[in-house]
């Protein structure tokens, strides 16, 4: 007898940040951009910008309910994680980069515990886990082809520009298309 595949989307839980702290990436985005040495790149929209806990590239349509009432608990009535500091970097590495990101220094690890958390709560609902260690950050830019942007990623792009502080948990249902990826909430969660 044949297996029966259930129904997916392709969707990601996401750490939301302040508007404040949006406004400090999206200028630290900009000077990038306008930076001398600066390659050819997708810029992600400030609209865009968040720090993924968790992506699912097929989350099976009957795991969404159960997985937001899963996160739900985990974010409403508790305390944001601290603030992180930021600073500029670059996957895989500087030297070969592909995505300009703005990487958060989750120093108590709060950002890291709640992605754990939502790692496990997915796989649940029947998402396999992540095999890769979680590195909080926010996607500033995915460049054309491989750049050495030693230079052009100097700290003091990111200096001044305070640390990042989260306001809430979004899972989003992710559709591609022609213009990049639109993103649906389906469900969203403040701190306290």
């Amino acid at each position: 007898m044949p297996e029966r595949r259930t129904a997916a989307i392709r969707a990601f839980v996401a750490l939301d940040l302040d508007p404040i702290s949006l406004r400090r990436v999206a200028r630290v985005a900009d000077r990038l951009r306008m930076g001398s040495g600066a390659p050819s790149a997708t810029w992600t929209p400030a609209a865009k910008m968040h720090v993924t806990l968790k992506f699912m590239d097929a989350l099976p349509i009957d795991g969404v309910a159960p997985l937001a009432a899963a996160i739900r608990p985990l974010v409403e009535g508790k305390p944001a994680p601290d603030a992180c500091a930021m600073r500029l970097e670059a996957f895989p590495a500087p030297k070969h980069a592909r995505v300009v990101v703005v990487a958060l220094e989750d120093a108590g690890g709060a950002v890291a515990k709640l992605a754990d958390k939502v790692d496990r709560l997915a796989q649940k609902v029947g998402v396999p886990r992540e095999d890769r260690p979680f590195r909080p950050h926010v996607t500033l830019a995915r460049l054309k082809r491989p750049y050495d942007a030693r230079r052009w990623l100097r700290p003091d792009l990111a200096e001044g520009a305070g640390a990042c502080r989260a306001e809430g948990v979004t899972l989003f249902r992710s559709e591609p298309g022609p213009d990049g990826s639109l993103y649906v909430p389906l469900a969203h969660f403040a701190f306290a």
